[in-house]
Parts: C-alpha cells; sequence; structure tokens
C-alpha cells in the first residue's frame, strides 16, 4: 500500500498521482500529513509519495519520519533546485521529481519505487564480487560485507551495480543519471548517492570501492 500525503499540492496533482497508482495496479490511500507520524508507530506503507508543492519545514519533517521508519518515499515539488533535490536525497529519499511531470512519467516511477521494498526471492541469485569482501546480489538486490548486509537505497543500489558491471571502465555521469532512470539527475545529487554508498560501506569496515573521476564519473577501485 502507497500513502499519498499532501502538503500544500493542488487537488489536480494529487489527482494525477492517483491516476497514475490506479494505471500502473498500485494500491493506495490518501494520508494527512498530520496523521503520518503517529500513523508509522502502528503500520508502515510500502511506500510514500510526498507531495510538497513548495518547500517548507513540514515536508522536510515528514520526508524525515519517512526515512526514519525505513519508507521509501517519491517527492513531488512545485519548486526544485539542485541543492534541495541533493539535501532531500542526502537525508534519505528515495527520488525526487519536479511538477508538472506527466503521467507516464510518474507512473514509471511509481513503478520503480515499488520495486525498491524489500522482495523474497527463491531462485538462485547470481553474486559479484565488487572488492575486497563486497558483494553484489543483482536478484535479491542485497549487498554484503562478508556475511553482513548493508542496506542500501534503490538509487544507491543501481549506481553500485552500474558501475559493477562495467568493471575497468569510467561509467560517465550521464550513463549513470540514465540507470538510476533520471535522465536529468545532477551531478551533486549523482556525488550524494555515491557518498552514501562509501558511508554505509565503510560503517561495516569496508574499503572504498567506488572511485570518482573528476568532470567524467565513477569507476570500481582496483
Amino acid at each position: 500500500m502507497f500513502w499519498l500525503i499532501s502538503l500544500d499540492a493542488r487537488p489536480s496533482d494529487i489527482d494525477l498521482t492517483s491516476r497514475a497508482c490506479e494505471g500502473s495496479h498500485i494500491p493506495f490511500a490518501v494520508v494527512p500529513v498530520a496523521e503520518v507520524r503517529d500513523r508509522l508507530t502502528r503500520e508502515q506503507p510500502s511506500a510514500a509519495v510526498l507531495h510538497g508543492g513548495r518547500p517548507s519545514p513540514p515536508l522536510i519533517d515528514a520526508q524525515r519520519w519517512l526515512a526514519d521508519a525505513g519508507v521509501p518515499t517519491l517527492v513531488l515539488l512545485l519548486m526544485l533546485t539542485d541543492d534541495l533535490e541533493a539535501i532531500l536525497l542526502d537525508r534519505g529519499a528515495q527520488d525526487v521529481l519536479p511538477f508538472p511531470v506527466s503521467e507516464r512519467r510518474l507512473g514509471a516511477r511509481l513503478r520503480l519505487l515499488g520495486r525498491s521494498s524489500p522482495q523474497q526471492h527463491d531462485e538462485a541469485d547470481e553474486v559479484i564480487s565488487v572488492g575486497g569482501e563486497v558483494t553484489l546480489s543483482p536478484r535479491s538486490r542485497v549487498v554484503c560485507v562478508g556475511d553482513r548486509p548493508v542496506s542500501l537505497t534503490k538509487s544507491e543500489f543501481d549506481l553500485l551495480l552500474t558501475v559493477a558491471l562495467r568493471r575497468g571502465s569510467v561509467v560517465e555521469h550521464h550513463d549513470l543519471a540514465v540507470a538510476l532512470d533520471h535522465d536529468h539527475l545532477s551531478t551533486r545529487a549523482l556525488q550524494t548517492h555515491a557518498s552514501r554508498v562509501r558511508t554505509k560501506l565503510r560503517a561495516v569496515g569496508a574499503p572504498d570501492v567506488l572511485v570518482p573521476v573528476r568532470g567524467i564519473g565513477y569507476r570500481l577501485k582496483e
């Protein structure tokens, strides 16, 4: 179940997201922002869409509550700058989109958001060695350092997977943005994703495996 949360959003924007959910066969409920914090203590949605309208402190608070609860969140804003996008991603948002947006594009991002929830797979999973004790399982979308799993967001996982699949090459910023399904993702936002990957791996004793190549992109550390 997705939560659609409105903060100063236009009714037409909520209607657009509702139609996109329906078109993608995603069950949803419209949840007032005043109820979010309390409801998170009793239930957890599979994902949330935060309609921010314009940037505001209540939006930052709601996004923080969802991130703390581990809920993958898409933030939609009428006024979106590179700095604000980087701040929201750094605070744990799964994805950020500016309004206006087409129903088709929004539907695709909602389906991706749904797939970011943890999934169990019965089939055997390929394991890719990223470097040192860091391994990555594409099917189950799990990253481990030794036998310790590391929790990455969908965008963080996709960035690491894309670079790992092109070992020995530098993956350019544009190619990474496309892999993250965000053609116009800023360089700063990519840097935020990469920094969070390195920080999370380092926290469990892994070496830096993502190497920035100034002005170009990222490669695996050899």
